[in-house]
């Protein structure tokens, strides 16, 4: 074997020693409550109840329809304007 082979081989080798050495990390089961975090204000960032998430998509399409509306309105005066 040439030099650079056995310099690669012994690469390959401590790499895999590296490997098998280090153990997993613990991470931490423990999630924290709204109450416990520290923006737990009127403004945190929680997650919607069922009714409330219903009632957002309800409100944004109504709003996509009215807008999709207007645009095609806009076009119709563009339109007869330039006619």
């Amino acid at each position: 074997m040439t030099s650079k082979e056995l310099a690669r081989a012994d690469a390959l080798d401590e790499a895999a020693e590296e490997a098998e050495e280090t153990p997993p990390a613990a991470l931490p089961v423990v999630t924290p409550t709204a109450q416990a975090s520290p923006g737990a204000g009127r403004m945190s960032q929680q997650a919607l109840e069922g009714p409330a998430v219903e009632q957002v998509q309800q409100v944004s399409l109504g709003a996509g329809i009215a807008l999709v509306g207007l645009g095609l309105g806009f076009l119709a005066f563009r339109m007869r304007r330039s006619g």
